[in-house]
């Protein structure tokens, strides 16, 4: 159960202000811990006892004080950790570090450490993570035989951005417009390593929808490099949304990952998700067109089930099979196989608080 503490104004506050401004802080989290087996990891079977197999292992603090007028202030702090070991993420609060405004009539700002438009319009409206697990996410699959430059990264995972400012308008019928830009903060340069993210979404009760680009510049205060160009990330995806069950198609076009020029490629992601009465079972096929010379194109099914104890405990059940054209590896979850194929079977529970 997520704990609030009511908080009272303090002396600052009393200088600031004759009126006392109701605030609150809720400290909340996620703990996932399970037995995870690996059919192939640099040509050996693995298993493991890991930490965030369904949802990643964390905990926050989000605070919001009304200022009055359909006016807030709202803050949120997150930090990763491993269950399995206890270890926590450097930076400590590497998830999420940010602060801004709320309003009514004229939408959300916020600055900070924060997860982008794209991952605001897929994985938290249409649910994407529910594919199977974090592992399963196809985006970073390693197409290349361990290449960095050959891995792609669609925004799908969620990769956090720093010294980023958001905006969010207001709900109007269901639709809303969104925009992020984060700088650089490269010396001598005004747009290099840029990030900028537009995008629009509509959600009701039975379906939910999400329009986005987003791009990255070369971190160069040059300018790019030969071999280098602007990374670009156009996506579109809907859900539909009866009686609990979800049905959704995530549509993501990449030119030039990671800023290497020509590493292209586009990744169509099926999902489906539904309740039958304790259990959640889910299923999502994911396909990777890989356009560059190597052309090795990535095929991944996930299967999960979860049982529900609680309506904060589960336990769960995950399977994923990943396969690779032409000589490309496979790889999921930052372990990458000998061959063109890998498999993963997970059991764990999770608890959110």
């Amino acid at each position: 159960m997520k704990k609030t503490i009511a908080l009272a104004a303090g002396l600052a506050g009393m200088a600031l202000s004759p009126a006392f401004a109701q605030s609150s802080v809720t400290l909340y989290g996620i703990m996932d811990a399970g037995l995870a087996h690996v059919s192939d990891i640099a040509g050996s079977n693995s298993t493991q006892l890991r930490s965030g197999n369904l949802y990643t292992s964390r905990f926050g603090f989000r605070g919001a004080e009304d200022l009055g007028g359909g006016l807030k202030a709202v803050f949120n702090l997150e930090a990763g950790l491993s269950a399995d070991t206890g270890a926590t993420s450097t930076p400590f609060f590497n998830r999420q570090s940010w602060l801004g405004l709320r309003s009514d009539s004229f939408g959300d700002i916020t600055l900070g450490r924060m997860l982008p438009t794209i991952n605001d319009l897929f994985i938290a409206s249409l649910q994407a993570s529910y594919f199977g697990n974090p592992s399963a996410a196809i985006d970073g699959a390693a197409v290349g035989a361990g290449s960095s430059a050959a891995r792609f990264n669609n925004m799908l995972g969620g990769t956090r951005v720093d010294n980023a400012i958001k905006y969010q308008t207001p709900n109007f019928g269901g639709f809303r417009g969104h925009a992020m830009a984060a700088l650089g903060e490269v010396a001598g340069s005004s747009s290099a390593g840029r990030i900028l993210s537009l995008g629009g979404s509509y959600a009701s009760n039975s379906f939910d929808a999400g329009l986005v680009y987003h791009e990255r510049e070369c971190s160069e205060a040059s300018g790019c490099p030969a071999g280098k160009s602007k990374d670009k990330i156009l996506g579109v995806g809907g859900a539909y949304k009866f009686s609990g069950n979800r049905l959704g198609v995530i549509y993501t076009q990449q030119k030039n990952a990671l800023n290497v020029q020509g590493n292209d490629a586009d990744v169509l992601s099926l999902l489906a998700r539904a309740p039958l009465g304790q259990w959640v079972v889910q299923a999502g096929f994911q396909f990777l067109n890989d356009k560059t010379v190597l052309n090795q194109d990535v095929r991944q099914l996930n299967l999960g089930a979860n049982y529900l104890l609680s309506k904060r405990t589960q336990l769960y059940a995950l399977y994923s099979h990943q396969s690779v054209k032409n000589g490309g590896k496979a790889g999921m979850y930052s372990s990458t196989s000998s061959d063109d194929k890998q498999g993963q079977i997970s059991l764990g529970i999770a608890h959110t608080f």
